[in-house]
């Protein structure tokens, strides 16, 4: 079995080639990591993991994001691949489980889950726009319009979730019982348990605040990236979806 590494090398000759489209590889692509990922041990995934990084550094370094069709090729096949394996992951992993049945906890928890689905989802977007500009760069204005929706299709219900409505909504814990020699250590150090419970409670609204900012970032790109390529409706999606964040 070739290994992911030389999947998305013998992909790559194929595109550039022009024996088969990006899309068609992407698909390839997908289609051995759902045959193929419950078998990478974890040293395969760190050397893939270490190639994309690699990669990275090298741009950085060089202040060029790609340096032909095939460097371009490769690029989004691994950030795809590496998509995909944090998918299969996801699914193995299942959901976040609720641990704690107050009225705290369980506020707490569908904050947690709806941060983690934006996570998820502002990724997602992330990848998919990689991918759309690689086809406007490949000349494929049908696929980067497609990629560049599926981008925004994914942040939409993210975005109708209000991620700080979320935190505030989130109870002050019940602070536990503390014994004499706790009280005692609490008062040398000044400690004040409501203190360290409005921290935490700010803790949250800090990263609720974090995720929608980026979530917002993530919309504008798309919109520049609609309007850059003259696609007005997608635009017009988008700055709609940017109004909304921004309200």
């Amino acid at each position: 079995m070739p290994t992911l590494g030389e999947t998305v090398n013998s992909l790559t000759i194929d595109v550039t080639a022009r024996r088969q489209s990006l899309d068609d590889a992407l698909f390839a692509l997908q289609t051995w990591v759902d045959r193929n990922a419950s078998l990478m041990g974890e040293a395969d995934r760190a050397a893939f993991s270490e190639t994309l990084a690699a990669e990275k550094d090298s741009q950085i370094r060089d202040g060029q994001p790609y340096g032909d069709d095939a460097s371009l090729v490769a690029s989004v096949l691994r950030l795809h691949a590496m998509r995909l394996l944090y998918r299969a992951d996801e699914q193995r992993q299942g959901p976040i489980p609720l641990e704690d049945e107050s009225r705290y906890g369980r506020a707490r928890h569908r904050l947690q889950v709806a941060l983690h689905e934006a996570e998820l989802a502002i990724n997602e977007a992330r990848v998919d726009t990689a991918i759309a500009n690689a086809h406007h760069i490949l000349a494929d204005r049908g696929a980067n319009r497609r990629w560049l929706q599926d981008a925004l299709t994914r942040l939409q219900p993210i975005a109708a979730k209000d991620l700080v409505k979320l935190a505030d909504a989130v109870p002050a814990p019940e602070l536990p019982p503390l014994n004499i020699m706790q009280r005692l250590a609490f008062r040398i150090l000044g400690i004040r348990q409501e203190e360290i419970a409005r921290r935490s409670l700010q803790s949250l609204r800090h990263l609720a605040e974090l995720q929608h900012s980026q979530l917002t970032e993530m919309v504008k790109l798309l919109a520049d990236s609609f309007d850059a390529i003259e696609d007005r409706p997608g635009a017009q999606q988008a700055l709609a979806l940017l109004a909304k964040l921004e309200a």
